[in-house]
């Protein structure tokens, strides 16, 4: 049977690609109308999305969506091989729909769905797999991929949330940063020679500005130069491993940042051992899955050595605790939970209340940064045009 590429617009106005098998076009047109969909072109043969760059994570909102409907559909009913093939029709984004459309291919072939899902591990995370593997052992799939979406999909939450704390701080720091620059590189070198002309004595903040003026517009590509140098030497110190471990280690202990960093850290942590531990996973395989979908390393460091302990015997809440990386708070709730026999409840609980503390935390830190870069550049907006009109009433004077 032929195989059709196709362009269609959903009821919703989303605009669909895709590949399917069909005695003709106009057949093939015919159904995905019968979905609720309007063709735009069917042409023969396979579709050739765009593949996405080597190495590039796909956004976890898009993953999170096609678990979600690959959730909605095995628990309908739908056959796993089929409802992989809608999931795929239905998702935009190159990268993810390539991965499901090679999952779907190893299923047909035989493979379960962890193991094809962990061939594709750079759109699939381990979490991903591992609650994949524990539906398919204890035969509650639909299930295990819901938990899945709905982790995902507060992750995603999460991740919203510190990017609209910290993009109003970065805008305001980068127009005051090009302010300056513009004020530092053009307009102070003319009024450094129109001074210059007056021939009058300069005061000592007028010199001082006009000279920290000139030197930079004299010497800005070496300063470039110098702090990309930095940047740069400080992004490969943390990609290494050793270099990745330290660095997160010293953000935990900073007094503002490391506080909010640990409720990350419990929100993470809890939200995803939750979730497995609920899978039915046991909790070794557990705590090495959260470890790893953990990006501070540091952190992820002392789950590992938790887990050791807990191998040992040790129960999970004193392990944790004798590293760095999670709250008081938490701790108390995961100790709770182990001698209550609720750890995965007291696990959602602590990372519910990690959620609330870093909410509150950012919106202190963006109310405490705010003024303060605004009062950081008009000091220096400031005093840079008091020494100058310093300077014209001291020409004025002598005239």
């Amino acid at each position: 049977m032929p195989t059709f590429s196709y362009r269609a617009v959903s009821a919703t106005g989303r605009t669909l690609q895709g590949a399917e098998e069909a005695l003709s076009a106009s057949e093939l047109e015919h159904a995905l109308g019968a979905r609720g969909l309007l063709t735009l072109e069917v042409r023969p043969g396979a579709a050739t999305p765009t593949q996405a760059k080597r190495g590039f994570r796909a956004r976890r909102a898009d993953v999170a969506e096609a678990v979600r409907y690959l959730a909605v559909l095995t628990g309908s009913g739908f056959p796993l091989d089929r409802a992989l093939e809608t999931v795929a029709a239905v998702v935009v984004r190159p990268d993810v729909r390539d991965a499901l459309e090679d999952v779907r291919t190893r299923v047909r072939s035989g493979g379960t769905l962890a193991d094809s899902m962990e061939e594709r591990s750079r759109v699939f995370p381990r979490l991903a797999v591992a609650m994949a593997r524990a539906g398919e052992r204890g035969g509650h799939l639909p299930e295990a991929l819901e938990r899945l979406a709905a982790h995902l999909e507060q992750e995603e939450r999460l991740r919203g949330q510190l990017l609209s704390a910290v993009l109003y701080p970065a805008v305001m720091a980068l127009v005051g940063g090009a302010a300056l620059f513009v004020l530092v590189l053009y307009v102070l070198p003319r009024f450094a020679a129109m001074l210059g002309d007056a021939g009058a004595a300069l005061p000592r903040s007028t010199a001082l500005v006009l000279g920290t003026g000139d030197f930079v517009s004299h010497s800005w590509p070496a300063i470039l130069l110098a702090a990309l140098a930095v940047i740069g030497a400080v992004v490969w110190y943390r990609r290494s491993s050793a270099g990745r471990v330290v660095s997160d280690r010293l953000l935990l202990r900073m007094p503002v940042i490391g506080g909010l960093r640990r409720q990350i850290v419990a929100a993470r942590l809890g939200r995803t051992l939750a979730v497995l531990l609920r899978g039915g996973l046991p909790i070794l395989p557990s705590l090495q899955v959260a470890a790893d979908a953990l990006t501070d390393r540091a952190a992820a460091g002392d789950v590992l050595r938790a887990r050791e302990e807990v191998r040992g015997g040790e129960r999970l809440a004193p392990a944790l605790g004798r590293g760095q990386a999670f709250s008081y708070v938490f701790l108390q709730m995961l100790d709770l939970g182990e001698q209550g026999g609720r750890l995965p409840e007291m696990l959602e609980r602590g990372a519910a209340t990690a959620e609330q503390d870093l909410e509150r935390g950012l919106e202190r830190l963006v109310r405490l940064v705010e003024p303060t870069l605004i009062v950081v550049f008009g000091a220096i907006v400031g005093f840079v045009a008091l020494s100058l009109l310093q300077a014209i009433y001291g020409v004025n004077l002598v005239r």
